[in-house]
């Protein structure tokens, strides 16, 4: 058995350092999907963009799906065959999405890559945690790691963006197969052959309502990605899917309950108001995360950039990011109230959002959008810290990894392309309200050639829609806030209740003492 971590005796601890790094930072950058290059492999495979979507929400379900087995995988395997077995893994996974002109093998092979490269990123979370917290302090944890794998994303975004633009698509494919046998021979050479526990075997585990919780997530996703495509709830496709991820999840939920071993605690989620509630929050933020589409829209197709500027400008949010990390360390050090922390994010993406329905216009300079981006990543780095920090408040970490997955899989695929859904049904109808507003006007007008206005025409209607979908964002502060600021967080006094209710039967309350419990 072993406490000192997966490397050798004979490695020295700054060459541990130094290979954690090594490790940590490729395998939190390899994705079935590069936002950078969605368009690209969309084109190249000659394929709807919704394919390409799906296959990048599928990475995410198949991280959520591994997080439920990781304990009970670090129990069977050694830390050395985690990591240099799923590397191997990801390498041809990553090769094989490089070489094929199939889309419905870039889905699946995103979603094994996001299953096989969770393993080993939490066999080198687990001594990053104690080398950043050796007390164990959850909020001192978060405050640094959140901030360093958002900075991670960006940065790779960025790097695979130049890489796209100078090369070709399947480019960051075949660097990632590299890198990832680089991992894999790095692995033989310094991790030692001893185990985490006695080992545990497999057939213990619930692999049908494994399976049952992929599929579920899987039909979710094909409903909430197509949906606009297929024309909203008018489709079959679309009221199929959904039905039978609904139906898949309920067998999931029932067939746990009657499991001993429970892989995925469903009644937590019930139970603890922290968890649920931080649920919710998570649905709110994904509304804010998915307004991204109508920066997206603004900056191609009305000013006309390209990936790789796009890329550039999403580098500004990392000082946003760094900042919400330095102000949650301070605030979870001197116990800061938590709901204060958590309104001052939705703030900034308030803030971000005000500002971006104050900037568009159909010309400006980039540098004006420096500031929306820096506010983007403080509110996008204080909520994921926040959030995490607060759904895991009391929680062991058996019955945090029970519900871990769901977490994930909310906080990344269901809550954005939920919040998507309702971003793109808005846009889409504010648009066509913009093109029939602009064509009463066009009727006072003789023109000899309409077909030369209406690119204008598009561009004008595309800006007035943006204009009213990031107007009535700003808007939603107002409820998100009283929601936020009213919530008791864990802490609710209820001998403030009981008083309360002695007032309003007229009963009197002298003698009585206000605790001052209520956060």
């Amino acid at each position: 058995m072993y406490n000192q971590g997966p490397f050798a005796d004979w490695v020295p601890k700054p060459l541990m350092l130094l290979l954690i790094i090594i490790f940590l930072f490729p395998l939190l950058a390899v994705m079935g999907v590069y936002s950078s290059n969605t368009t690209d492999i969309a084109g190249a495979l000659a394929t709807y963009s919704e394919y390409i979507s799906l296959a990048n929400n599928a990475t995410t379900i198949g991280m959520a799906i591994a997080v439920t087995i990781a304990l009970r995988i670090k129990m069977y395997f050694r830390s050395k065959e985690i990591i240099a077995g799923s590397a191997i893994v990801l390498a041809f996974l990553s090769y094989m999405i490089g070489v094929t002109d199939n889309p419905l093998v870039v889905v699946a092979g995103s979603f094994f890559i996001g299953f096989f490269k969770m393993f080993p990123i939490i066999e080198m979370i687990l001594p990053v945690m104690f080398i950043l917290s050796p007390s164990g302090d959850k909020g001192r944890f978060y405050a640094i790691f959140y901030p360093l794998s958002i900075c991670i994303g960006q940065l790779s975004s960025y790097l695979m963006s130049d890489l796209i633009f100078n090369s070709n698509w399947q480019a960051p494919y075949f660097i990632m197969s590299i890198l990832m046998l680089v991992i894999a021979a790095l692995s033989l050479i310094f991790q030692h052959n001893q185990r985490f526990c006695f080992k545990m075997p497999l057939y213990q585990i619930d692999w049908l309502s494994l399976g049952l919780l992929a599929v579920s997530a899987m039909a979710f996703n094909v409903g909430l990605t197509f949906m606009r495509q297929q024309g909203w709830f008018s489709s079959p496709l679309i009221m199929g899917s959904l039905l039978m991820g609904i139906l898949f999840l309920l067998a999931t939920i029932l067939r746990q309950k009657t499991r001993k071993r429970k892989l995925i605690k469903f009644d937590f989620i019930v139970k603890r108001v922290n968890i649920w509630h931080s649920l919710i929050l998570l649905m709110i933020l994904g509304v804010f995360l998915a307004s991204s589409s109508i920066f997206i829209q603004y900056t191609v197709g009305v000013l006309g950039y390209n990936n790789l500027i796009n890329s550039k400008l999403n580098l500004w949010m990392l000082p946003g990011i760094v900042i919400a990390g330095v102000y949650a360390f301070y605030s979870f050090k001197n116990k800061w109230n938590l709901r204060y922390f958590l309104a001052s994010g939705f703030v900034a993406f308030f803030l971000h959002t005000l500002m971006l329905y104050l900037l568009i216009q159909p010309q400006m300079n980039i540098e004006y959008l420096y500031i929306p981006m820096v506010l983007k990543g403080l509110g996008m780095g204080i909520l994921f810290i926040g959030i995490w920090f607060y759904a895991s408040l009391n929680l062991e970490m058996n019955d945090l990894l029970g519900i871990i997955g769901i977490l994930l899989m909310v906080r990344t695929f269901v809550a954005t392309a939920f919040g998507g859904a309702i971003i793109g049904w808005a846009t889409y109808q504010s648009q066509w309200q913009s093109l029939n507003d602009i064509s009463m006007y066009l009727d006072l007008g003789d023109f000899t050639n309409g077909m030369s206005i209406y690119g204008t025409v598009q561009i004008n209607a595309m800006l007035a829609s943006l204009k009213i979908v990031l107007g009535s964002l700003c808007w939603l502060i107002i409820p998100i806030l009283t929601f936020v600021l009213t919530h008791h967080y864990g802490q609710f006094n209820y001998r403030r209740l009981i008083l309360f209710r002695k007032v309003i039967k007229g009963n009197s309350i002298k003698g009585y003492k206000f605790s001052n419990q209520l956060t």
